[in-house]
């Protein structure tokens, strides 16, 4: 590097700096945030990527245009900063199709009971669907997930353990729909039959944050789970044009399109499809996250599963048709990435979807 970029990055981090120690935010989730000194996606605008020495404390504008943190993608500038929401939505055969939900920057999936699965979809452009559907109630695994993104969690009711040990005692920014005369914004779909009928539109969505006084912005703690390249590449790895993962339900398995460079999900035999748009749901990049579900104790008559999100372990990351191995491991706020090598996992910019599952012989490559 020469020094007229050494001097141009020394600027930019300084001024950086300046704008992180001049500012901090203390309101009603103050009490959920960690103390330790992290990145901040900040007020700064650059326009050369090249001047960046620390992604998550810039905010890249280009032509009216700023980068998503959850896909690497542009956006519109008005969406620069701005906190996202995360959506609990039923995932069987009665809850299809699904609405709303390829809206989403980033979905989770993650068992729940009787061997069934609930998706977490994160979105930061809500404001505008007509229609996220059906929504589910919450567990605490997603819950204890959704803080690592800053999000608003929003949901229609919870687990018992969710209710006792985090929504009322940990007081974290939510919109749970259950009392819809004291929490109104949710509404039932009379085409379709009870509990999978809930939904909410992102208009109805908004209001009740701005009602409830909460950040529209993300906080100072927030620091990025992942991180993209500037543009697509392939990954040096293994063939992956079908993955499979054995999830007992629905059995889902994703397609590589090599013309969009894209995987296409599937379930319950079809394709998985947005019922507000008519069209399949796709992702530039899987995530397979390898963590023991396990009885929650005291909840086992239940079926209550557990989830323990500390630590680390193995997993998969696939992009490009391609597979290679990776690691994960949670932090105080956020839980990170790394490649064999030790380096943090940098992914294609495009949505992403993360599979929790608990044995690695139940994916297959093809």
């Amino acid at each position: 590097m020469n020094k007229k970029w050494r001097y141009r990055i020394a600027a930019v981090t300084l001024s950086a700096a300046m704008l992180l120690t001049g500012c901090g935010k203390k309101d009603e989730e103050a009490s959920t945030a960690t103390t330790e000194a992290v990145n901040t996606p900040a007020t700064l605008k650059v326009t050369d990527a090249s001047m960046i020495t620390n992604a998550a404390s810039v905010s890249l504008v280009k032509d009216g245009m700023v980068k998503n943190p959850l896909t690497g993608l542009w956006i519109d500038e008005k969406y620069a900063n701005k906190r996202p929401i995360s959506i609990q939505i039923e995932n069987t055969t009665m809850a299809l199709p699904q609405y709303g939900i390829s809206h989403a920057d980033i979905i989770y999936e993650m068992y729940v009971e009787g061997g069934i699965t609930r998706l977490m979809c994160i979105i930061t452009e809500f404001e505008d669907i007509e229609k996220l559907e059906p929504i589910r109630s919450n567990r605490h695994y997603y819950d204890r997930k959704a803080p690592e993104y800053d999000t608003v969690h929003v949901f229609w009711g919870a687990s018992s353990f969710a209710n006792y040990y985090d929504l009322y005692d940990n007081h974290y920014p939510n919109l749970e729909f259950i009392d819809l005369i004291k929490e109104p914004g949710g509404y039932r779909d009379d085409t379709r039959y009870m509990p999978h009928n809930a939904y909410s539109t992102g208009e109805a969505l908004l209001k009740r944050i701005n009602d409830k006084g909460y950040s529209r912005t993300y906080h100072d703690y927030y620091t990025r789970a992942h991180l993209f390249k500037d543009e697509f590449s392939e990954i040096n790895g293994n063939p992956a044009k079908k993955v499979s993962i054995g999830f007992r339900n629905n059995e889902p398995w994703f397609e590589y399109d090599e013309e969009n460079k894209v995987y296409k999900r599937f379930e319950f035999g079809d394709p998985q499809i947005d019922g507000e748009t008519g069209e399949q749901l796709t992702f530039t990049n899987i995530l397979i996250q390898f963590n023991s579900y396990s009885d929650l104790e005291g909840y086992e008559s239940a079926g209550s599963q557990d989830l323990d999100w500390s630590g680390s372990g193995d997993g998969f990351y696939i992009s490009g048709g391609q597979v290679i191995p990776v690691t994960w491991k949670r932090g105080k706020t956020t839980t990170k990435w790394y490649t064999s090598d030790g380096k943090e996992l940098t992914m294609n910019p495009g949505k992403t979807w993360i599979s929790v599952y608990n044995n690695k012989e139940g994916v297959k490559f093809e």
